[in-house]
């Protein structure tokens, strides 16, 4: 979960600088996914990168995150 975390928290990172407004984000993650829309307590391994992910998302006009199952995100695993 940390490193997936992570990973999420520096792509947004890179689509911010890069100048992106408008993020859209999928996970087969359940636990970071509610964790990041705030519909769980943000478990404290990742407490601090779900922090620096809201923070980034105060740079953005519209953020859409959401689960999807393993199989539909196939290509990125």
């Amino acid at each position: 979960m940390v490193a997936e975390a992570t990973t999420m928290r520096n792509r947004i990172r890179a689509g911010v600088q890069a100048g992106f407004t408008n993020i859209h984000i999928e996970g087969d993650n359940k636990v970071l996914i509610q964790a990041v829309q705030g519909q769980i307590q943000t478990p404290w391994e990742i407490h601090v990168l779900v922090q620096d992910i809201h923070y980034y998302f105060q740079s953005c006009s519209h953020v859409l995150v959401k689960h999807t199952f393993r199989e539909g995100n196939r290509a990125a695993d």
